[in-house]
């Protein structure tokens, strides 16, 4: 009942039984000369308040039949849409309006009894109207002395689907015409399901299935009839005047709380509920009623709070539902529109959808283990600037199995960006590109490849290099870094790309055209890199502009060497297709939508290959790739093959770096797993050093990080060992621009 029907002032106390003739009432001296005169006012005031009720059912007749209000068939129920684990059982956050639709069946008989007792004692026999309730707003329309009456369960689910406000007469009468038409269309039972799903509690909770995980901690279908009793009373008041919670929660106000549970447990048994042998074992008062801050942090802990790492993941799956399309008309699915015309996704936010996302649980809480700030992370005790980032995906299906971007879903998304329309406002969230530094290696490696350079070719890695045709100068820094191993001027690819050396990938990319090297990037999951112009940072899309319509125009030769920041999830992307041994396919979060019951949605997988990337060639680039791991000492425990690239990025023209990353894969295709990871600043680029004040590069701290993971991942999915196929010795050109020895 809502405080709208509670009396502000108190009844008047029914009328003592007449007197036998000639005798005083009880209580009461001989009649005085005045009392007729008092009689005669009390008929009088019975007789308007007759006239009052009967113009007032005069006037619901009326309303009935003139007035055009809409079936409850047309209602649609706000709830709760509820992300989940890939398992589809698990969830992961609850979003929207705290409630869950749950069939009367699975609410306990002695619980609906219990909220009839407390709300309606002649719910199963009234006509949905209690007469004296629009009497009394009636009496209060005319004389105003606050008086509201009571309300049939009837009336006050038609006052919350219609919304109704107020307190006025017509405001009454409208709600007993829609009560009257919903106790002639639907069945007592009907009726009580759609009170139950729809009435507050307290605490955010609409419907018992939210209000039994509010007090409880467990869903309705499991209450007892003593649980049930406490539930009902809440009704009465929900927030309680001061809005700190209902008096008659017992965490709230233990004493009034008892003095409600004792009211209902008494309107039980008089109405036969309860068989009287049966009162004290089913209506002992229960215990373990959860405060309000249990409750919260319970919610929590159950889906997953937006404050959470596993909020970023949120943002993403729901931006990619609010993009799905009508393939008929093309239309957005879950657009909807506000009354006052402007655009939401109300559809997607309370439309108690399941979306199902396709993060491993496991796994995922493997990456938050070892990419967050915590005691079993190797950033336990590193300086306070350095941020990590950690994306697992699938190789084979681009399904994002882990994904840390930071530790909260309201802060900055370190390993992406989304475009979240549901609970954002649909622009770019901050901070998701970084330069990738020599990890980018494996592209231009691919492209290279595709045009015919052997892993074995030769390449001149003298460092500095001038480079006419670009009019650049380039040094083999960064990873390789100041008295890092060096392969002079007859260096191998295969040498250049374990060594992180800048000069032979430069002159590999100028040689097959920087537009290739993007287009293999793209191709195999890089959708985006920023360009600076004039101080500028600008998003350019790759899944709209080839290599041809972004370089020269944004992008230089320097694409080759990782100089233009990426995703960290686009990046895990792009390696997981070449665990495929070339076959790409689009990172998604996205894995089912179910709508009542029914799935609506599921993610179709359409894998391609780089075009002109052939399996032997795969097998080529990850035959070279393993040899970065091996060279940080990055293997795992069990001896897993994994293969990877390592890369770093320079602040300005200091030695000093800036961005550090580690990115790679596990042997056995689909059945493994890719993963990149990157180290960096929180805020203001400055240099990166670990604790001991040494420079931090890719296969350092991002190793170690992408190792740990990599192996806890593994080893908790059983994954198979097995090892990468051989090289195939693709290609027939066998020197770049390498310069024989003696020469």
């Amino acid at each position: 009942m809502d405080d709208d029907d509670l009396d502000s002032t108190p009844a008047a106390p029914e009328a003592a039984p007449e007197p036998a003739q000639g005798e005083p009432a009880q209580g009461e001296a001989a009649p005085a000369a005045g009392k007729p005169r008092r009689r005669l006012r009390k008929v009088l005031l019975r007789s308007l308040v007759a006239l009052v009720v009967l113009a007032g059912l005069g006037l619901a007749a009326g309303t009935y039949y003139y007035d055009q209000v809409p079936l409850p068939d047309d209602i649609h129920l706000e709830q709760a849409t509820t992300i989940y684990y890939a398992d589809g059982v698990t969830p992961l956050a609850r979003i929207g309006e705290n409630r869950t639709l749950v069939p009367i069946e699975q609410i306990p008989v002695d619980v609906q009894h219990a909220v009839v007792a407390a709300e309606d004692e002649t719910f199963y026999s009234n006509g949905g109207i209690d007469y004296g309730d629009v009497a009394g707003a009636a009496w209060n329309h005319i004389f105003g002395d606050g008086r509201k009456g009571d309300a049939t369960i009837s009336q006050q689910y038609a006052r919350m689907w219609a919304d109704l406000e107020g307190v006025s007469y017509s405001r009454k009468a409208r709600e007993s015409v829609i009560a009257t038409k919903l106790n002639k269309q639907y069945s007592k039972q009907e009726i009580l399901a759609m009170y139950l799903n729809t009435v507050y509690f307290g605490r955010g909770a609409y419907g018992i299935d939210a209000a039994a995980q509010a007090y409880f901690g467990k869903p309705a279908k499991d209450l007892t009839l003593a649980e049930g009793m406490v539930l009902a009373g809440l009704i009465d008041s929900p927030e309680g005047e001061t809005g700190k919670g209902s008096p008659f929660d017992p965490t709230v106000d233990a004493t009034r709380a008892r003095e409600r549970f004792a009211d209902i447990k008494d309107r039980l048994v008089a109405l036969g509920f309860v068989a009287p042998s049966e009162v004290e074992q089913k209506t002992a008062y229960p215990s373990g009623v959860l405060t309000a801050a249990q409750a919260r942090a319970n919610a929590l802990s159950l889906e997953g709070g937006m404050d959470k790492p596993g909020g970023l993941v949120v943002h993403h799956v729901l931006g990619e539902v609010a993009a799905l399309t009508d393939p008929l008309t093309g239309k957005l699915l879950y657009e909807d529109t506000a009354p006052g015309g402007a655009k939401n996704f109300d559809k997607i936010r309370n439309g108690g959808l399941k979306i199902v996302t396709t993060i491993d649980r496991t796994v995922q809480q493997i990456a938050v283990r070892e990419a967050s700030r915590n005691a079993e992370s190797n950033l336990d005790g590193q300086p306070v600037n350095l941020q990590a980032a950690l994306v697992a995906v699938e190789p084979g299906t681009g399904a994002v199995k882990a994904y840390y971007g930071g530790d909260s879903g309201n802060g900055s998304d370190y390993a992406g960006f989304y475009n979240d329309p549901v609970l954002g406002n649909g622009e770019d969230s901050c901070c998701g590109g970084h330069p990738a530094g020599a990890s980018f290696n494996m592209y231009t490696l691919a492209t290279g490849l595709m045009n015919g350079y052997t892993t074995d070719s030769r390449w001149n890695g003298e460092s500095p290099q001038a480079f006419p045709k670009s009019g650049r100068t380039v040094s083999n820094a960064g990873e390789a870094g100041a008295g890092a191993p060096q392969c002079g001027k007859w260096c191998t690819l295969d040498e250049a790309t374990v060594l992180s050396l800048n000069v032979p990938f430069f002159a590999l990319a100028e040689t097959v055209g920087p537009d290739r090297v993007i287009d293999t990037a793209r191709a195999a999951g890089i959708t985006e890199m920023w360009a600076t112009a004039d101080g500028v940072s600008r998003k350019v899309d790759l899944l709209s502009n080839d290599g041809r319509a972004v370089y020269p125009k944004y992008f230089g030769t320097e694409v080759a060497l990782g100089q233009y920041p990426v995703t960290v999830l686009a990046h895990a992307g792009g390696a997981a297709t070449f665990a495929a041994r070339g076959v790409a396919a689009r990172t998604h979060f996205l894995k089912e939508v179910w709508t009542d019951g029914k799935q609506t949605y599921g993610t179709p997988v359409r894998p391609t290959r780089i075009p002109g990337f052939t399996e032997a060639m795969a097998d080529d680039l990850n035959a070279v790739l393993q040899g970065v791991p091996q060279r940080y000492g990055l293997q795992m425990h069990d001896g897993r093959a994994v293969a990877g690239a390592a890369g770093s990025w320079q602040l300005g023209s200091t030695s000093d770096n800036t961005d550090a990353w580690m990115a790679g894969y596990s042997a056995n295709g689909s059945a493994g797993l890719a993963v990149a990871v990157w180290v960096g600043n929180k805020a203001q680029q400055q240099k990166i050093v670990d604790k001991t004040g040494a420079r931090i590069v890719g296969g350092g701290l991002p190793g170690l990080i992408w190792r740990d993971f990599l192996d806890g991942a593994l080893t908790a999915l059983n994954t198979p060992k097995v090892a990468f196929p051989p090289k195939q010795g693709t290609g027939d050109k066998t020197v770049g621009t390498g310069v024989p020895p003696g020469r």
